[in-house]
């Protein structure tokens, strides 16, 4: 629960800051004016030196943890990290990324019994995980489960290509758990 307001903490600033620089775009000046609260004093605040754009950040820290990408023909960035192929969606005008695992499950979409365990599990891992899981029904015979997150890259976090590993290490907890609560409905069944 503490994760959902640090999170929606996370969000308003970007937001504030998004605001602050759409204002900061009509004026010619390096520098603002903020009076301050408590002496009503003119302060200067300088821009901060703009960053790598997103989609090259994100190439550059997946490098750093060892992987090779390529980019898909919608624009999104692939790669392989433990053996497992993700999809890195980003803009260079937002500071946030979609990280997707595409079918990290499957099933048949005529077997009933398993898609009805597989809802389940999947409304009660979205109800207290930090990433979130979907299913979509594709053009064949399979229903195929799917993990994203959407998170905050940029170059002021310390330590990036740690922070990008605990995201990816999240997605395969997730699946584990999807997996084994999975297994665990299918037993319930059997025994009852």
């Amino acid at each position: 629960m503490a994760w959902h307001f640090i999170g929606l903490f996370v969000m308003v600033v970007i937001y504030c800051i998004f605001r602050y620089r759409n204002d900061d775009d009509e004026k010619t000046d390096d520098s603002v004016d903020v009076t301050s609260a408590v002496e009503d004093e003119p302060i200067e605040v300088k821009n901060m030196e703009e960053g790598p754009k997103t989609k090259d950040l994100a190439r550059e820290v997946i490098r750093s943890i060892g992987c090779t990408l390529k980019e898909t023909e919608d624009g999104r960035i692939q790669f392989e990290y433990q053996g497992v192929a993700f999809l890195m969606e980003t803009v260079d005008e937002c500071l946030f990324v979609n990280l997707i695992w595409p079918w990290c499950y499957s099933f048949s979409k005529f077997d009933i019994d398993e898609f009805a365990r597989v809802r389940q599990v999947v409304n009660d891992v979205n109800a207290w995980g930090a990433v979130s899981v979907f299913y979509t029904i594709s053009d064949s015979d399979e229903v195929a489960v799917h993990i994203k997150k959407n998170f905050v890259l940029v170059p002021q976090i310390p330590g990036l290509g740690d922070y990008l590993k605990s995201v990816l290490d999240r997605f395969f907890r997730t699946a584990r758990t999807l997996d084994l609560e999975i297994e665990k409905s299918r037993l319930q069944e059997m025994k009852g």
